[in-house]
């Protein structure tokens, strides 16, 4: 094995400045670009008034989850079926590096290769097994509940038969991510995967494409799940509001029926309806094989040769669909809800398909109108006139034929009849004024944005080569359309809206509270509630935060107290892990799996975490359990039973994560990092724990540990989402009147003084890349103005969640590195400013230089407002779109008031990167960069 010289790497352990120690970085939420978002509601938690990101239904309980795969752990299975690997009869590379093969069966396979992180996602589509192509059986739902058998098991290649066990075993074996989902027009399944294990990705979904072993035991199963699917979604507003108005816009139209169907027509599928459209639908002429992530293509496309081998052509019935009816007047309908409490409305113009020329200034449109605060009617009926608490416009294009230009909006039920109006009046607006240059180019620029922040991931970008390949048959569509957008005219806005605003031709559906059924003054019931975030105190001296809304249907809430690796020593390292896992698995008079069906039939989630300084305790459920949950969380949190038996269950799989740390090369290096740069301080001490430590405890001493160290003192809960407050506070009182009050003093280490001249540590592996990283002694969390002013800097210098800025450009474009970033490592105790980077050893040197000529290139740059602007710009879009749920929401405002920075800290997050100066970076480049490093 050769050997290679590696300096030292640490993985990211929080968000590049902007979130603390304990709290996961959060990448953007990805706002897709084109196509634009089909309007069904799916997600239970989504936002009534939003539009969804896509009309489909996923697999119930299949996520896996992530575990660490390393190389050579699993062998994978190669393909071994008895015909020849397939040929390749034609392939392309596109301007963008993106290659697309057809096999000699028809099966077309894309490739995206994307070094930057060793992962790789790969998914197949398959056409014409949305909802919409079921002929015979429409109505029936069968695409979706042929999803939930395919990769239920699969005879492997050797003709060996694997049950669903045996599918599941496989994937947990790499630490693989699979899910599926169904939508109007096709269905996906895919897995994410580190690189390592790409062919044991590739062979997995062949076997479920070309063998999949569809049993009778599986069908009875799955068909009554989805079943029960289907009545559950009867609760769910947002998806009835999406049934109705389709089926208004599209009347007879295959598009108008539900993805999951009618509950006769599912109940009347048999066995052998499924066996028969699997035979006709899931042939390889349908089947778009797309693979991104680093890996190589031409190993690739080999691969894909060889597992698909003797999957041949099938006879593939293509169905045609109907022309999408015209709208020949105003049609309306009023749906009663006793799940709502006002007026959900959508209305809808008839529009184009996606290839049509008028597509970008459509979509500009919709930017124009309801895109930000400053949107037209944003501006208008929401802000200046208030008629609206929710607000939404889309252009959703299909391929397939005719799509909608889409108007969304929420209002109390007295006012939902002028919103409409006020709605219409400014669309009238633009047909008769056209729009300004200021909205044209902000518009532009938004669309430019959403595109980049929606192809950060290895996942988005193979969604989006998929989806063009299977809509417009290039996959280069995404890349030139924020081209096109670009070159949009005003005069081209105008148009289009004098060409498809029709007024008398137009699908108004509204969702009304029960008894609403007449107009929208009918009733006063109480409208929308976003009340703002209030705090209080228990007599024990627990702070509490509510922040209630009914923007969504559920709850989240998470305690935070003092702790996590600050608490630890290397007598005691490991015992916060165990101990807060070890509270989930029993507690008061609720044992392990008491706990675990609580959350399951709420449709909910509990978990608890150990961080560098805080311990954790999670919960969401369902709004109707959230009362129940706040006193389960609470008896988890404050009255484990810690039962010895459920000790003896963890235990093994806490010193397997031990093991394991150690087997990966950054497992291998992070770990050597926090000892050599923290050394004896406890953020030098690793977050699993010694063996030592965790084989010999007890489960009383960690009922001991818990005694000494939560306590209601200095903990935070907070509890966002859909709740009375009142009774919620009721039910907070009575829950935690019991937390033992005091506070918890934990360790408060200085700065780590380099020795002069830097130091440099060499860890010989057989590994064959090289790893890189250089810190130099940070600040604490309490050192805002500094802290502020060097995520500004480092925003500068590599990005903010998403690899761009000097590094980026010279090491990355100079192919130097497989990847490069830099973060500032934050917490209660000083931490580090560090830059990591992954290379070819014979380069290692080259690139340690050039991080430190970029990092002393800081101390003395003339840096402008424009560039500190832009960067500013950068981290609050990364903000605001990766902090969007009630759990990121529940956990930042606990983990911020905490800290002692207030619970509503992260709205002060843009007044104060603003007052960030060209001075300031060069003060805090000068303060910490100039130091001697760790390298």
């Amino acid at each position: 094995m050769k050997r290679t010289l590696l300096a030292l790497l640490i993985l990211p352990l929080l968000a590049v400045g902007g979130a603390w120690a304990d709290e996961p970085a959060g990448a953007p939420t990805a706002v897709p670009t084109q196509p634009p978002a089909p309007p069904e509601a799916q997600a239970p938690t989504q936002p009534a008034a939003a539009p969804p990101a896509d009309p489909q239904l996923t697999i119930e309980g299949v996520q896996n989850p992530v575990v660490q795969a390393e190389p050579g752990v699993v062998e994978t299975a190669p393909a071994t079926a008895p015909a020849e690997p397939l040929e390749v009869v034609r392939q392309s590379v596109s301007p963008s590096g993106t290659t697309v093969a057809t096999l000699s069966n028809g099966l077309t396979v894309i490739v995206r290769e994307n070094h930057s992180v060793p992962v790789v996602h790969a998914q197949v589509l398959v056409r014409q097994t949305g909802g919409m192509y079921e002929g015979p059986w429409e109505g029936s739902g069968l695409s979706h509940l042929l999803e939930h058998l395919v990769a239920k098991g699969a005879t492997r290649g050797a003709g060996h038969v694997e049950g669903s066990t045996e599918s599941r075993g496989r994937l947990d074996a790499i630490g693989a991510q699979s899910n599926a989902y169904t939508s109007m027009d096709r269905t996906v399944y895919f897995i994410n995967a580190t690189a390592s294990h790409t062919d044991a990705v590739i062979d997995i979904l062949a076997d479920w494409m070309a063998r999949a072993d569809i049993t009778r035991e599986d069908f009875q199963r799955e068909h009554g799940v989805v079943q029960r699917e289907l009545e559950m979604g009867k609760d769910d507003p947002g998806r009835q509001m999406s049934y109705a108005h389709m089926a208004n816009f599209y009347q007879t139209h295959p598009g108008g029926v539900p993805v999951i169907g009618y509950m006769g027509a599912l109940r009347a599928v048999t066995y052998e309806d499924v066996v028969a459209y699997h035979a006709a639908r899931y042939v390889p002429q349908n089947m778009v094989f797309t693979i991104v992530g680093d890996v190589e293509t031409q190993a690739v496309i080999d691969r894909v040769r060889g597992a698909f081998a003797g999957f041949e052509a099938g006879r593939n019935e293509q169905v045609v669909l109907p022309e999408v009816p015209r709208l020949a007047g105003v049609r309306r309908v009023v749906q009663t809800s006793p799940n709502v409490q006002d007026v959900s409305a959508r209305m809808s113009f008839r529009s184009i398909p996606l290839v049509h020329e008028d597509l970008y200034a459509l979509d500009v449109l919709s930017y124009i109108l309801s895109n930000g605060q400053t949107s037209r009617l944003e501006q208008s009926v929401r802000r200046e006139q208030g008629l609206v608490t929710q607000l939404f416009t889309a252009s959703w294009t299909p391929e397939w034929g005719a799509g909608q230009f889409m108007i969304g909006f929420r209002a109390e039920p007295d006012k939902a009849q002028a919103a409409e109006e006020a709605i219409l009046t400014e669309l009238r607006k633009v047909v008769a004024q056209g729009v300004s240059e200021d909205e044209l180019a902000k518009a532009k620029r938004q669309k430019i944005a959403d595109h980049v922040y929606g192809q950060q991931s290895v996942e988005s970008q193979a969604g989006t080569l998929a989806m063009d390949y299977q809509s417009t048959g290039n996959v280069e569509f995404s890349r030139l359309y924020t081209d096109r957008i670009q070159a949009v005219t005003a005069e081209q806005v105008q148009a289009v809206a004098r060409q498809y605003l029709d007024f008398g031709a137009l699908a108004v559906t509204w969702l009304v509270p029960a008894g609403s059924e007449a107009a929208a003054g009918a009733t006063a019931t109480t409208g929308p509630r976003q009340d703002a975030a209030s705090r209080f105190t228990l007599d024990n001296g627990l702070t509490v935060v509510l922040g209630p809304t009914d923007s969504v249907d559920l709850v989240a809430m998470y305690l935070a107290t003092p702790g996590g690796l600050l608490a630890e020593t290397e007598q005691t390292n490991g015992l916060g892990s165990l101990m807060t896992e070890l509270s989930l698995k029993g507690a008061a008079d609720m044992d392990a799996d008491a706990i675990a069906a609580f959350f399951d039939r709420s449709g909910g989630s509990i978990g608890a975490t150990a961080g560098n300084n805080s311990f954790g305790w999670s919960a969401t459920v369902l709004k109707d359990d959230a009362l129940q949950a706040v006193g389960i969380l609470a008896d988890v949190a404050i009255r484990p039973s810690f039962p010895q038996r459920e000790l003896e269950i963890l235990r093994p799989q806490a010193l397997a994560a031990i093991r394991q740390a150690n087997e990966h090369w950054l497992g291998q290096l992070h770990n050597e990092f926090r000892q050599r740069f923290f050394q004896d301080a406890p953020y030098g001490l690793q977050p699993n724990g010694t063996e030592a430590v965790v084989a010999d405890v007890t489960a009383e001493t960690l009922a001991r540990y818990h005694a000494d160290r939560v306590r209601a003192g200095q903990a935070v809960l907070a509890v966002y989402g859909n709740f009375d407050p009142d009774a919620m506070r009721q039910a907070i009182e009575q829950a935690f009147a019991g937390m033992p009050a005091g506070q918890v003093e934990l360790a408060q280490p200085e700065t780590r003084q380099v020795a002069e001249g830097g130091e440099r540590y060499v860890l010989e592996t057989a590994n064959q890349q090289a790893g890189i990283i250089v810190g130099w002694p940070g600040m604490r969390l309490a050192e805002e103005a500094d802290r502020d002013a060097m995520t500004v800097l480092d925003t500068i210098i590599s990005g903010y969640q998403m690899p761009r800025g000097w590094l980026h450009s010279e090491l990355r474009g100079n192919r130097l590195v497989y990847v490069v970033h830099a973060y500032n490592w934050t917490g209660l105790a000083p931490g580090t400013f560090l830059v990591y980077a992954g290379t070819q050893p014979e380069t290692a040197e080259t690139v340690v230089e050039t991080i430190r000529r970029n990092i002393a290139r800081t101390l003395d740059e003339p840096f402008t407002d424009e560039q500190i602007v832009e960067a500013i710009n950068i981290i609050l879009t990364s903000e605001l779109l990766g902090n969007q749920s009630m759990g990121s929401l529940a956990q930042r405002a606990a983990l911020d008031e905490l800290y002692g920075f207030g619970y509503d800290y992260a709205k002060t997050l843009e007044q104060r990167l603003r007052a960030v100066t060209p001075e300031d970076l060069r003060r805090v480049a000068r303060k910490y960069l100039a130091q001697p490093a760790v390298e």
